[in-house]
């Protein structure tokens, strides 16, 4: 399975791209908002692991592009904001899945997997 991460959080990203390699996943990772749109277009990935925090482009703002342009990829949103009115909006904004940090390793896998 072939992943962009997008994530802003460089040793959180670095740790995440070696953990998934580990598991047999393809990971590309960018660490601006502005950069999403132009790897998944350049790319064949079968999901987006999405960070809200994201510089340059809010994740909300990328999701929102996707879903306008009918982008058909997974987008699994990978925050440290986790209310429940947060976790609410963002699936109603088109995310297919939400996992707050911190998190296990496992979860975000099987999360992926599914």
């Amino acid at each position: 399975m072939r992943l962009l991460l997008a994530e802003d959080e460089h040793e959180l990203a670095t740790w995440l791209v070696r953990a998934l390699e580990q598991s047999q996943f393809q990971v590309d990772w960018v660490d601006d908002g502005r950069l999403v749109r132009r790897r998944l277009d350049e790319g064949d990935h079968d999901a987006l692991v999405l960070d809200l925090g994201l510089p340059g482009r809010s994740g909300r703002e990328v999701l929102r592009d996707l879903r306008s342009r009918e982008r058909v990829v997974p987008v699994l949103v990978l925050t440290a904001r986790d209310s429940l009115a947060e976790r609410v909006e963002t699936l109603h904004e088109g995310a297919d899945d939400f996992l707050a940090k911190p998190f296990a390793l496992a979860e975000l896998e099987a999360r992926l997997t599914a």
